[in-house]
């Protein structure tokens, strides 16, 4: 069915009750290209021009650049042509001095196995001249000293080369001959992540420094706001930007959906995801193959059984739906993005698992159950269609929070405004102190390269190291004292070094960080892995393990926490009709219950008794001036309801100007804060550290609260609902809340 026909035939649906509150079309783009300064080799033009392609101009720009000895980031939107750009650079200069070896560093396997197949391709161009593999951990131990000996190209991930590195004797002929490192899907490198790859890149260079070689970097992006300043800290080092796109586009119309309200006060609407759950049906029956992103592993689960359950009861195939999502086995996602790319398959359920590089065919539609958390990853989950001359479909289905909300009443924010700043933290000491201790493994660490590479914070955490008996000093430099392998016990994905395994039957089913533990496997909870329920009967802390059984029941988990702060150290403040804050606090949370859901329905609500969650981080905070605080007193105001809705949609907006996920960041409001007596609101980083949320909310606090004014006066609503200043996640059943009083302080506190 074409796009204009099914967007029609949904209005005329019995179910459609005005939910596509925006519609725009992206209109096709024309191709513009370019020429290169410098000759490809010949079996390179051959195979371009058996392909039929044509470089596209920011094709030609960047690799005039990179012949040029340039650093570069690709920062064009999906399906430019990126990969090609990278794999002609790589390919033009091994076929030209056998010698050279390149790293192709990916965020996911997935990715990975997509490069392979198109360096392989140009490799059989070449005769074999490349001799490209995959090493990570799914490869055989017994071909990896094969690889090591005579692949060109290696393409693997970080999480691979973190393990890796202590090893850095046996990859010594790879190493010695590196020339080009590949950063595809660089964006991806941000908050703890990012910041434990961009120290994970300082190991590695150091590394290669031995080895008397400097490698050029070769980095692509989704669009970001700050490509400069972010990949400079990502590999230390300047790069050039390549940013004018040049590339083709078909037409794409772009939806907002917004479930109907469900009852008479219009404070409560449809469940987004069962809005989801018939949308993608409709596009299923439509016959439109469609990609669906979800924001968590369980809703990807859910919404993929109960899909399937709708294709059944029309009597259609229910295995043209699938789920996709990390912790699938590699040849489960292998099948998947085959039959997605051959169109074997109709629809797919997925995480953001997807939502990168990955040629999965020409879709027609795809479909992002909630607000994915930011501007770049509604751009790349929407690129995902469009990669053809013909018609495509993105919609974003808005869920009832506050942002959401706004963001459906303004959408400008999504579709005009700059994308996001993306966020590294160089300095995080929970996140250096394993990086260092990591380097002291794999080769001595001079003092000089302490200050050199770490600066200050880095002889400071030297020397803690020291103090706890992990290294020694060695006439080499410090090396590594520990009994185990730092390696093994440092995670890219935390800065929390514990882990909890997810045990089945004595198998392992997954691994968790301990925040993740204590919302998705505390006692009682109902973990969903591939489709299948499991309960946790118990949770060992000692041992680090959660026991978990196979069941079937027709409800899900959520837990609900509490927090409090203390102020450790102010590093910043700022003073207007206000005092604002940044600085050091140590964050308690406190998991004190759960609720069973079916649906959106909440169907109980039981008591949790863990240990409070408690680690050193950093925080904004608004100080609200006595004189408002009296105000409020005076006229008899429920200031402390006021407060706490100002908390809660402060919170809820954070994400649109700090460029994380909700899970990120933590909060509390005090009427009176303990040590003081005075009235404040904090928004911390929740890792320990901190990985530079807080201070980007800092220094975008005026337009941040300016945004939450509008949202409050924007909502119809009269005394406060799930879409302004309501909270699903609030510990305390969002009591007390007072909107008026909210929007009262928020006036006063708005600088004009």
């Amino acid at each position: 069915m074409a796009i204009e026909d099914f967007i029609n035939s949904l209005k005329e649906n019995p179910s459609y009750h005005d939910q596509i509150i925006f519609h725009t079309l992206s209109p096709a783009k024309s191709a513009r290209f370019g020429t290169l300064d410098f000759k490809l080799e010949p079996e390179l033009n051959t195979w371009l021009t058996n392909k039929n392609y044509r470089l596209y101009s920011h094709q030609a720009e960047a690799l005039n650049a990179i012949h040029k000895g340039k650093d570069v980031v690709i920062t064009t939107p999906t399906a430019s042509g990126k990969t090609l750009i990278f794999s002609l650079a790589v390919a033009n200069t091994i076929a030209r001095r056998r010698k050279r070896t390149a790293l192709f560093l990916y965020p996911t396997k997935a990715l990975a196995n997509d490069q392979l197949k198109k360096l392989e391709e140009i490799n059989k161009a070449l005769n074999g001249k490349l001799k490209p593999y995959i090493y990570d951990g799914d490869t055989p131990s017994e071909i990896r000293p094969r690889i090591r000996n005579t692949a060109h190209v290696i393409i693997s991930n970080p999480y691979a080369l973190h393990q890796y590195l202590d090893w850095h004797d046996k990859w010594s002929r790879f190493f010695r001959n590196l020339r080009f490192i590949v950063i595809d899907e660089s964006h991806t490198y941000r908050g703890v992540f990012g910041s434990n790859v961009a120290q994970l890149l300082r190991r590695f260079c150091r590394i290669l420094d031995y080895y008397g070689v400097s490698p050029q970097f070769i980095l692509s992006s989704a669009t970001i706001n700050n490509p400069v300043s972010f990949t400079g800290k990502l590999i230390g080092r300047p790069v050039h930007v390549i940013d004018n796109d040049g590339a083709e586009y078909g037409p794409k119309h772009l939806i907002l959906w917004n479930p109907p309200y469900i009852d008479e006060f219009q404070l409560k609407r449809r469940s987004p995801h069962q809005e989801t759950r018939e949308l993608l049906f409709n596009h299923l029956k439509a016959d439109l193959q469609t990609l669906c992103f979800t924001l968590s592993r369980k809703m990807a689960e859910l919404i993929s059984l109960w899909t399937k359950n709708d294709i059944k009861n029309i009597g259609d195939d229910q295995s043209q739906v699938m789920t996709y999502r990390a912790g699938y086995r590699p040849s489960e996602r292998r099948e998947i993005e085959k039959k997605l790319r051959n169109r074997e398959l109709q629809g797919v359920v997925s995480t953001n698992a997807l939502e990168v590089g990955i040629d999965l065919g020409n879709l027609d539609a795809v479909i992002l159950s909630g607000f994915p958390g930011t501007i770049i990853s509604t751009k790349q989950q929407m690129g995902r269609v469009g990669r053809s001359k013909q018609s495509s479909l993105a919609t974003l289905i808005l869920f009832e929070d506050a942002m959401q909300q706004f963001l459906g009443r303004n959408p400008e924010y999504l579709f005009d405004k700059n994308p996001e700043n993306a966020i590294i933290d160089l300095e995080n000491p929970y996140i250096l102190k394993g990086h260092i201790l990591c380097a002291a493994a794999e080769i001595p660490i001079k003092l000089k390269e302490i200050k050199q590479i770490w600066g200050d914070i880095g002889k400071k955490i030297a020397a803690e190291l020291r103090q706890e008996g992990l290294v020694k000093f060695l006439p080499a430099g410090l090396a590594n004292k520990s009994s185990k392998r730092p390696a093994s016990i440092i995670s890219l994905n935390s800065a929390f070094t514990d882990r909890i395994e997810v045990v089945v039957h004595n198998k392992i089913l997954e691994t968790l960080s301990i925040p993740q533990t204590y919302r998705e496997a505390h006692e009682g909870a109902i973990l969903i892995h591939q489709g299948e329920k499991y309960y946790i009967d118990n949770v060992d802390w000692s041992r680090k393990k959660a026991y978990a059984s196979l069941i079937d029941v027709d409800y899900y988990t959520d837990a609900l926490s509490t927090s409090d702060v203390v102020v450790k150290r102010i590093i910043k403040k700022k003073s207007t009709n206000f005092e604002l804050f940044w600085g050091k606090v140590r964050a308690t949370e406190d998991y004190h219950s759960f609720r069973k859901k079916t649906y959106d329905e909440v169907i109980d609500t039981i008591p949790l008794d863990l240990p409070p969650l408690e680690f050193e981080t950093k925080a904004v905070w608004i100080e609200i001036p006595d004189d408002l605080v009296r105000k409020c007193e005076k006229e008899m105001l429920d200031f402390d309801g006021g407060i706490h809705a100002l908390e809660h949609a402060t919170i809820a907006l954070s994400p649109m100007f700090a460029m994380c996920d909700r899970w990120d960041i933590g909060g509390v409001s005090y009427s009176r804060f303990p040590l003081d007596g005075k009235s404040k609101i904090f928004i911390y980083d929740g890792f320990p550290g901190g990985i530079g949320i807080s201070e980007k909310l800092f220094e975008e606090w005026n337009e941040l609260i300016a945004s939450v004014l509008q949202l409050l006066q924007e909502c119809t609503c009269s005394d406060g609902c799930p879409s302004c200043v309501q909270s699903p996640k609030c510990g305390n059943d969002n009591f007390p809340l007072s909107k008026k009083v909210a929007i009262l302080l928020l006036k006063a506190l708005v600088t004009k």
